[in-house]
């Protein structure tokens, strides 16, 4: 989060930094010590595979924000839009195949569960 630690999202939007970081493309760290996208990416997705390696066959639980989410999901499939808003407590479900590690991607940002509607 760097700089926008603890900032509301209205007020990071209005600072020039946060208009810099989103200018920039997936190299672009936040200002203040936060990373990029790219960054992100490469923390995560190593740490997920492990996860999965180690947990073959079970099904396991990952609470984690919207960028790691976000970031996760566009690994699973590359067509999610950078743009698209999660929202706060949905479920997106990712399943790693077996036989060859790829993951795929079963539900994104689904929160149905709020209206008693979505994923049971």
């Amino acid at each position: 989060m760097g700089l926008f630690q603890g900032w509301t999202i209205d007020d990071a939007k209005r600072s020039e930094a946060f208009k810099a970081f989103a200018r920039g493309g997936r190299d672009q760290e936040i200002p203040g010590g936060g990373e990029s996208l790219d960054q992100l990416f490469e923390r995560c997705v190593p740490r997920l595979n492990a996860i999965a390696e180690k947990h073959k066959g079970e099904r396991v639980v990952i609470v984690s924000h919207e960028a790691v989410i976000e970031e996760i999901c566009k690994h699973a499939d590359p067509t999610i839009s950078v743009g698209m808003k999660i929202p706060n407590t949905s479920i997106s479900v990712i399943h790693v195949s077996g036989s060859d590690g790829r993951w795929i991607l079963e539900k994104f940002g689904d929160a149905g569960h709020l209206t008693g509607d979505g994923f049971p």
